[in-house]
């Protein structure tokens, strides 16, 4: 096969090894929901944060500092999966957790639609209803990328849980958020391109998700917005299926499926599936022939 013919093939390999390889690093970081990562003394800054919470008296603020509280929470549960997804513990673990996330977002709604009610036009009000919805929803793209991590069991607990808290969030911010402002919210990930494409295309599927599980209300907004913006969802569930694409073509690389799916050095440092490492190689060493050829 003379290199004409081989030269495109290699750069098509090349560019969809590196499009699933930006698809293996984009999570929603500690940083994107305003907190810090876990570290030796967080049970000190546990203890701290507890009672700054105890002491706020202002209602939005004590919100801000319960909704930042959560995300610490929910980032703990995906560092303790990421390390021993196995774990027979971790079932028990993301119980608790979820117990302690639902008492937390109870607490945020009840203070927050009783500031609603004494004061609607508050403009504290309307600022934290923002970051609490694009949170709220950061939140289920984490839980959504836990449960492809997990075994089934404690999948299936995930996955309830996640659920029953999209349904609660969709019916509390109806109430709490004018229709306009809460479908602008909603579709702000949507049209974010400074965000990567597979969070834009996971932020689609949420949304979708939430028109199903919600009532009748929820249901007709998402769907006002899926046909107001219907070249936007058009576009992201063409891209997604690109993503899909990549990914198989990814996969595809590899000549020994026992070997890519046995761990290997590089991915005891990098924590991506052994799949990827192997990709990443190849495309490397593909890349290396292409300027080999360059030379010649």
């Amino acid at each position: 096969m003379s290199k004409k013919i081989i030269l495109p093939l290699i750069i098509v390999s090349a560019l969809a090894l590196f499009s699933f390889h930006a698809l293996a690093q984009e999570d929603v970081t500690a940083s994107d929901l305003e907190v810090s990562d876990s570290g030796i003394f967080s049970w000190i800054q546990d203890i701290v944060r507890d009672i700054q919470i105890l002491v706020t008296f202002d209602p939005i603020k004590k919100s801000e500092r319960q909704i930042k509280k959560a995300s610490r929470q929910l980032i703990r549960i995906r560092e303790m999966a990421n390390a021993d997804p196995d774990d027979p513990r971790l079932q028990k673990r993301v119980e608790k957790f979820d117990a302690k996330y639902e008492s937390l977002i109870d607490k945020i709604n009840t203070s927050v639609e009783g500031v609603k009610a004494d004061d609607p036009d508050l403009p504290e009000l309307k600022s934290f209803l923002d970051k609490y919805t694009d949170h709220q929803l950061k939140h289920q793209e984490i839980l959504t990328k836990l449960e492809e991590q997990v075994p089934e069991d404690v999948m299936d607990k995930i996955r309830a849980n996640r659920e029953g808290h999209l349904e609660k969030f969709g019916e509390v911010m109806n109430r709490l958020q004018e229709k306009e402002e809460f479908k602008e919210q909603l579709k702000a990930g949507l049209e974010d391109m400074q965000e990567a494409i597979q969070n834009r295309v996971k932020r689609m599927e949420i949304v979708e998700e939430l028109g199903e599980k919600s009532g009748p209300a929820v249901k007709a907004m998402v769907n006002e917005i899926k046909q107001e913006n219907r070249e936007l969802f058009r576009t992201l569930k063409a891209q997604k299926q690109e993503l899909i694409r990549s990914r198989q073509q990814t996969q595809a690389v590899c000549e020994d499926q026992t070997d890519c799916e046995n761990p290997t050095d590089d991915e005891e440092v990098s924590g991506y599936p052994g799949y990827i490492i192997k990709g990443i190689q190849a495309r490397d060493a593909l890349q290396q022939t292409v300027r080999g050829w360059g030379k010649t």
